[in-house]
Parts: structure tokens; sequence; C-alpha cells
């Protein structure tokens, strides 16, 4: 809750507002001509939203079936594993392209200032589908922004990190990835939605077929994003 102060001051005009060390400065005046300067106390709050996978997408410009919730789903949501990752088509390619890219959306619709620092948590999987060569995970990208009311996202925010990661098995092999997204200039949500970005890049060896995934288990937080908000 804010905390309201308030002060008598001379010589200013009513209804002025001011933005000082994170509190709003209102001047006001009184039925009787008193002229006073009240104060409220804005607290910003760090905030983590999960990243994850849902059957019945969030209605938003168009359905949106990857979500950044305040909590996990039920890790017996719809009793669908395949709702636990998100896949890449199969990787054949033999220089580095981006092989997933998804844009997360978040439900909250109260009215948020974004600001300051990100931390992005990235869980991937990545296997090799056949062949005798190697899968390479490349680079992975996390932007931060928000998606408006027709559905396109607007990003404020971006970091990218090189990633030397290989792999030969034929079943996926995990690694974890922290980013750290800076984001310049401060935007609201007000009549927007918070969104998260994700792209892994990744190739493969001559003759060998690979594949990625992000992780999204049901129940659990292996991606997410924290950052403040008031």
């Amino acid at each position: 809750m804010a905390n309201n102060e308030s002060t008598n001051i001379t010589g200013n005009k009513a209804g002025e507002k001011l933005t000082q060390q994170k509190k709003e400065v209102s001047i006001v005046e009184d039925t009787d001509g008193t002229v006073r300067l009240c104060t409220s106390a804005v607290v910003a709050q760090k905030k983590q939203f999960v990243m994850q996978r849902v059957t019945n997408g969030y209605d938003w410009g168009g359905e949106q079936p990857f979500l950044l919730m305040e909590n996990p789903s039920p890790s017996t949501l719809d009793n669908n594993d395949e709702l636990d990752f998100v896949e890449s088509n199969p990787i054949g390619n033999t220089n580095t392209a981006p092989v997933l890219n998804v844009i997360f959306c978040s439900t909250d619709e109260t009215k948020k200032q974004i600001y300051g620092l990100a931390r992005i948590i990235v869980s991937v999987g990545v296997k090799r589908r056949s062949g005798t060569g190697t899968v390479y995970l490349d680079h992975i990208i996390a932007g931060v922004g928000y998606i408006d009311s027709s559905g396109e996202y607007h990003e404020m925010g971006v970091q990218g990190m090189p990633i030397e990661y290989t792999t030969t098995s034929g079943t996926y092999v995990e690694r974890t990835t922290q980013l750290f997204v800076n984001i310049p200039n401060s935007f609201s949500t007000d009549g927007n939605r918070l969104a998260a970005h994700v792209v892994i890049y990744a190739f493969v060896d001559a003759d060998t077929v690979g594949q990625a995934r992000i992780n999204l288990r049901r129940g659990l937080a292996d991606s997410y994003i924290e950052l403040a908000m008031m």
C-alpha cells in the first residue's frame, strides 16, 4: 500500500505532478484555498514469470499458447506431456541458423511499468536424431517487450550469448543458460501484455540430423523471466 504524506506549501500551481526518487508528488488545493504537497511512495516489485505451454491458449491479439505465468501450471495439466517443452523441426543446416523462435505472453492484465534489468533463465535440450556427426547448440538470444492488442510483439531489450555446446547423444542432453537483458527505456503494460522472446541457434555436421527444445515442464520453473515492475 502507498504511504501518503502531506505538507502545506505556497506559490505552486494546483494539479502539477513530479516524480522523484520513486515518489509521485502531487500539488493539490483544498476547498479553503490551502495548497498542499502530497507524496505517494511508489514501491517497485521484483516478479518472476514462468514460461509455460498450454492447450487452450490465452486470447490476446489471437490465441497465445506460450505464456508467462506467476505460478507453474499443475503437473497434471491436461495429462499432456507435450506441454512440457516446445521442439524445433529436425535440424539439417550445416551453418548456424535459428531453429526455435518462441514468444511468451503474460496473462497479467494489470497496468505496470517495466524497467531496469531482466534476468532470463532458459532450459534447452539438444539431441542427434540420425547420422554419425555432431549437433551444435550455437547461440541463444533472449528479449523482453510487449504484445499489443493486435498480437504484434515489440522488443524493448535484447541480449545474446554464444554457446559452445555439442552432443552426439540420441536422447536429449539438457543445458540451462542465464541471460541479463537491459531495458534501456521503461515501458508500460497499459493496454498491452508483457512478453519474452527466446531464439535458439543450432547446426549439425553433414549427413546428420538434430533437434532442440525449450523445457517448460508443468509444475516446475525450468525457464522463466525475473524483472522489476511498479
